[in-house]
């Protein structure tokens, strides 16, 4: 696609107002075509909990609520593309093999794409019967966050749980010799997603009972262990599904981690770590956010230009810097 196909990003799902989507994808936009034709020509956030209803209005053209970008907005993104150029180093969508999806990479016709992130509570709606192509195993696990289409095609995929391998890889947790764990609490779309890519990418998964279980008999049945008996010896992400999905403080991990990485993400959260008084690291969701959403420009958008793509802390300083501006702006 070269960065020439015009693109409508939409986030959808209820509530969506406050996502940071938008902003992302202008971020990444603006990183891969700086002296050239813009690849996102509008974007939206569309509150809706009506699957059926959602792919009704892609495919037949109808109001997502898509809008052209404000000048403000632009501002604020070149500011900080411009602005924030070498630092910080860290990983990108390059430390994934990501060659498995190369199905996606050509749109059929020249019609701008409609790309859709799908966030609760619309992760779970989609199946075999849907009558739209996967990109991987999203519809087998009933965990789709990615809506492509390019006027012919209905294109879909998960990329939640890929971005917390990107998020683990990039912190280190994946290149030990022992394979890391993950302690998961909850079992919904998201946290299905993610045990199946970590299990994917050869780590080990406890769960922690919570309100919804996560279903022993997937495909990450074989990465599941019984006992977090000697798991000192390994280095530990949890993730807490439930109640980050409720909007309340996340559960404190069984054992001491390495890492506890937010599901969700708020006004008054950072894209900083925050060290707890065990030396835990504390990750806001804007990480998950953050890393999920350069794996689908990789898959969906741009996987001819993987490679061009901002790493993920660089983007996340950008993000940080245009949130920041907004707010001054608020205030």
């Amino acid at each position: 696609m070269g960065g020439r196909r015009e693109v409508h990003c939409v986030v959808a799902g209820s509530p969506v107002s406050h996502s940071l989507t938008p902003v992302l994808s202008l971020l990444v936009d603006f990183h891969l075509n700086q002296n050239g034709h813009r690849s996102i020509v509008g974007t939206s956030c569309y509150d809706t909990k009506d699957l059926s209803e959602l792919l009704g209005q892609i495919v037949l053209g109808g109001n997502l609520g898509t809008k052209v970008p404000t000048n403000h907005l632009l501002d604020l993104v070149q500011s900080a593309t411009h602005d924030i150029t070498t630092f910080p180093e860290g990983w990108g969508v390059n430390a994934l093999d990501l060659d498995e999806y190369s199905e996606v990479e050509s749109p059929y016709g020249d019609s701008p794409l409609v790309w859709v992130s799908l966030t609760t509570p619309l992760k779970h709606g989609l199946t075999s019967r849907s009558g739209v192509i996967s990109s991987d195993r999203s519809l087998e696990i009933a965990s789709t966050n990615q809506v492509r289409w390019d006027g012919h095609h209905l294109v879909t995929g998960s990329t939640d749980g890929l971005g917390v391998v990107l998020v683990a890889r990039s912190f280190g947790l994946f290149s030990h010799s022992k394979p890391p764990l993950l302690i998961l609490r909850g079992g919904g779309a998201a946290a299905r997603s993610v045990a199946e890519a970590w299990a994917k990418a050869g780590g080990e998964i406890y769960c922690v009972t919570g309100r919804r279980p996560l279903d022993e008999r997937g495909p990450w049945a074989s990465s599941l262990i019984s006992s977090l008996d000697g798991s000192n010896l390994s280095s530990k992400l949890y993730i807490d599904f439930d109640s980050g999905l409720e909007g309340n403080s996340d559960h404190p991990p069984p054992i001491q981690v390495d890492i506890q990485l937010s599901p969700s993400y708020n006004d008054l959260g950072s894209i900083y770590p925050v060290q707890g008084s065990t030396g835990t690291l504390h990750l806001d969701g804007r990480w998950m956010l953050a890393a999920q959403h350069l794996i689908a420009w990789a898959i969906f958008i741009e996987p001819s230009r993987r490679e061009f793509l901002p790493s993920l802390p660089l983007l996340l300083y950008r993000l940080s810097d245009v949130e920041h501006n907004m707010n001054i702006n608020k205030s």
